[in-house]
């Protein structure tokens, strides 16, 4: 099982990555927009979609690595103010609840994206892409923060 702990692993830093790309990608779209529009009064009927297919890459993207490195957002008052008996189950509890909720969230937008491909869905957008590949990126980043969640709940077990 290391071996496919260590695959996820790495494939949840690629996403990481891949999220950075979209970052640095996503600012360089947004300051040429500007100095089209403003600068050179030339604005561009592209650049803004584009971005916002960026955004979707860079938060699902990095939601794996972040759920893996316990990077994310998390209120813990109640765990760390408890004894650490109590603690470890009700921390168990809710990473095995949120990976609960990921993977449903998952299994809602993988149903989606297959529906849209089926369907040949497009963006409503001046320059149209497919629908599906964006919701099949938040499918995956949302699966495997979900088996993050799982991993976390397990590992605070032993």
């Amino acid at each position: 099982m290391n071996a496919v702990w260590r695959a996820h692993d790495a494939t949840s830093q690629a996403l990481f990555a891949l999220a950075g790309v979209a970052l640095i990608t996503a600012t360089g779209l947004y300051l040429f927009e500007v100095t089209a529009r403003y600068i050179f009064n030339a604005p561009t009927t592209w650049s803004n979609e584009a971005v916002q297919y960026c955004l979707a890459i860079i938060v699902f993207g990095a939601l794996p690595e972040a759920t893996r490195g316990l990077a994310h957002v998390a209120i813990d008052i109640v765990p760390t103010s408890l004894p650490p008996r109590i603690a470890g189950p009700l921390m168990r509890f809710n990473a095995a609840l949120a990976s609960v909720a990921c993977g449903a969230s998952a299994w809602i937008a993988t149903r989606e994206a297959l529906r849209q491909f089926d369907r040949g869905l497009m963006t409503n957008a001046a320059h149209p892409i497919p629908r599906w590949w964006i919701t099949a990126i938040i499918a995956f980043g949302l699966a495997s923060a979900a088996l993050h969640f799982l991993r976390h709940a397990a590992d605070r077990a032993r």
